[in-house]
């Protein structure tokens, strides 16, 4: 927002203790504000305050936010509106997609990250191209994704955005528990093939004598407990997504056969003597570095090419500081709703772990501490990273 005057945001909530929290962290990013606690006063302030920006809440005591916004654009107030709920449902998503441009958070949302979030509403950065969309996506396949506020992961689901509607192949590196899946899910979700399967392979979890067969399917009869036709995950997931998980673990035999599949488009189930044409959307991710892998010998340079015609790397927790805390207190409100808070404390000792479980092992330490805390607030001594007992 290119102007010497500072911005001006409204804001229109009744819950006094969080208003106050939210407008001390505005202040700070820059912004004048003026406040309301209901729709009615709203209605009397909004006019003359003339806002670039509105933050309602969803449920106010004299009305919805939602249809208060819409109010507001047909009197020809066109800013932005960031709306926030604590039971966020379909219905609601799309009626506030449909003020665009607009953010929809679901609370508790951290001041912080309110306030970080206004600002990309006013001056978006060119990496942040798909705020509105994930909204749009969670409206309407139900897909519960947690934005990054890491610069190189915006980067990522920016440019999946922009490449979702083609059906070139996908290739996600990094380390185990960082969100490769979640990339995955949202290329399927972004594109055409949204309506169609997403079906998921772990490489790594079947044996290989199985994979085959697991991946390609089999004809009755083709070996000795084939007792009827079986169709392969590849058939599954026609004209939707194939996500094959930990690709890096595939054999040379199967590389091969993954190869043809991709070149051909088509396979031969095991025991069949005619090839099964499909049309698939293939997104492999892998926590090797797979052009180590190749220049080792172990995986094939043709395959890695045929795969990586756009490749991702999502990096690891350790280096994403400021999604530990927008991924705890997401998880807190997830498991705890909004009786239970991250103490200080109880942050930073979070903020100074290592994270080598990467999302999934702060997951599972938020709900263990949830389990394990007693009274409002989570503190340092609910924050386990061993087994209880250990340390």
């Amino acid at each position: 927002m290119a102007t010497g005057r500072k911005p001006r945001a409204f804001i229109v909530e009744d819950d006094a203790g969080w208003r106050r929290a939210a407008l001390a962290a505005l202040a700070d990013a820059g912004f004048s504000i003026r406040e309301a606690s209901c729709a009615s006063e709203a209605r009397n302030k909004a006019g003359e305050y003339n806002p670039n920006l509105l933050i309602v809440d969803h449920k106010l005591p004299d009305g919805d936010g939602v249809r208060l916004v819409k109010e507001f654009r047909a009197r020809g107030l066109e800013a932005p509106a960031v709306i926030t709920t604590e039971t966020p449902s379909v219905g609601t998503a799309v009626q506030a997609l449909g003020l665009a441009p607009s953010e929809y958070l679901v609370k508790p949302v951290p001041p912080g990250h309110l306030a970080r979030r206004a600002r990309q509403l006013l001056d978006p950065p060119p990496v942040v191209g798909c705020n509105f969309l994930w909204e749009a996506l969670r409206a309407k396949y139900g897909f519960d994704h947690i934005f990054s506020e890491n610069p190189l992961v915006q980067r990522c689901y920016a440019a999946a955005a922009r490449v979702a509607d083609c059906s070139v192949p996908v290739l996600i590196e990094g380390e185990t528990g960082v969100g490769k899946e979640y990339l995955a899910k949202a290329i399927h979700y972004m594109n055409g093939r949204a309506n169609h399967a997403f079906v998921a392979l772990n490489c790594a979890a079947v044996p290989e004598a199985l994979l085959e067969s697991e991946l390609f399917g089999h004809e009755k009869g083709a070996f000795t407990s084939a007792s009827a036709q079986k169709r392969g995950l590849a058939e599954e997931a026609h004209l939707g997504t194939l996500f094959l998980d930990e690709v890096g673990e595939m054999s040379p035999v199967m590389q091969v056969k993954l190869l043809r599949f991709l070149e051909e488009g088509a396979f031969r189930r095991l025991g069949a003597t005619s090839l099964t044409q499909v049309d698939v959307r293939i997104v492999a991710a892998t926590n090797k570095n797979l052009l180590e892998e190749v220049e080792a010998g172990r995986f094939r340079e043709d395959l890695y090419y045929r795969l990586a015609v756009i490749a991702f790397y999502l990096p690891p927790l350790r280096s994403r500081p400021e999604d530990i805390e927008l991924f705890a207190r997401t998880f807190v409100a997830r498991h705890a709703g909004n009786e239970v808070e991250l103490s200080s404390g109880a942050l930073e000792k979070l903020m100074a772990h290592r994270w080598p479980g990467n999302l999934r092992e702060l997951h599972n330490v938020i709900r263990r501490a949830v389990l394990l805390h007693r009274g409002k607030n989570i503190t340092p001594d609910d924050i386990c990273f061993d087994p209880i007992g250990r340390k």
